[in-house]
């Protein structure tokens, strides 16, 4: 089993404000097969591979959480990172229902009346993995296909203690930075989600 970096808190200590309606979105960085988790709101660096990450949460929209997550690398070679989301409920649910859209390309979430969608893009691209992983996987390698390339296990659904992941594909060049967004959207309307989800992929200034 594979060490994990561990930038900030576990993330099972979230913010006790969190109510059960709203998800955890905890980002996270993959670097040369070590994964690092880390809280929003932080600026830190990977001595190990020069680089440092900025998450900055933006208000959007009353009914969307949405992230910047700024990746710099320091150093004077190119370096191939992959941005992470980890999303989940503070609460176990049995009514709590996650699963990939392969259709719509987003992963949702479900519990009683509410929906919620995840999502994110990088300079155009949408998400490059998507998958649905038991909470209790989380902090091992069993979330991998093949952590060494960064390849995440896929499970198109799960039902209860279970958390989505989601990831974003950047090669850094030599002391250069990029920024990936990533976005929660919830409701109980799926098409009116949708139209936000288009608006936030399509632009990134404010939603009125």
């Amino acid at each position: 089993m594979k060490t994990e970096i561990s930038l900030q808190s576990d993330f099972q200590n979230v913010d006790k404000e969190m109510t059960r309606g709203k998800l955890v979105n905890t980002p996270g960085l993959w670097i040369n097969g070590k994964i690092c988790w880390l809280q929003n709101g932080y600026e830190k660096i990977l001595p190990e591979y020069s680089v440092s990450v900025h998450v900055k949460s933006v208000q959007k929209h009353s009914k969307v959480q949405y992230n910047e997550i700024y990746v710099r690398n320091h150093s004077k070679e190119n370096i191939e990172v992959k941005v992470l989301l980890l999303s989940h409920f503070s609460k176990s649910d049995q009514n709590h229902l996650a699963f990939v859209s392969p259709t719509d390309n987003v992963i949702f979430h479900s519990v009683e009346d509410q929906l919620i969608l995840v999502n994110g893009e990088f300079n155009g691209s949408s998400l490059e993995q998507r998958t649905v992983q038991p909470i209790w996987n989380v902090h091992t390698d069993l979330i991998w296909k093949n952590q060494d390339n960064g390849s995440l296990k896929y499970l198109p659904m799960g039902k209860g203690g279970y958390v989505s992941i989601c990831s974003l594909h950047m090669n850094l060049a030599p002391q250069t930075s990029n920024m990936g967004r990533t976005w929660t959207i919830y409701g109980n309307n799926k098409e009116v989600i949708m139209d936000l989800n288009q608006i936030l992929l399509k632009n990134s200034t404010s939603i009125s």
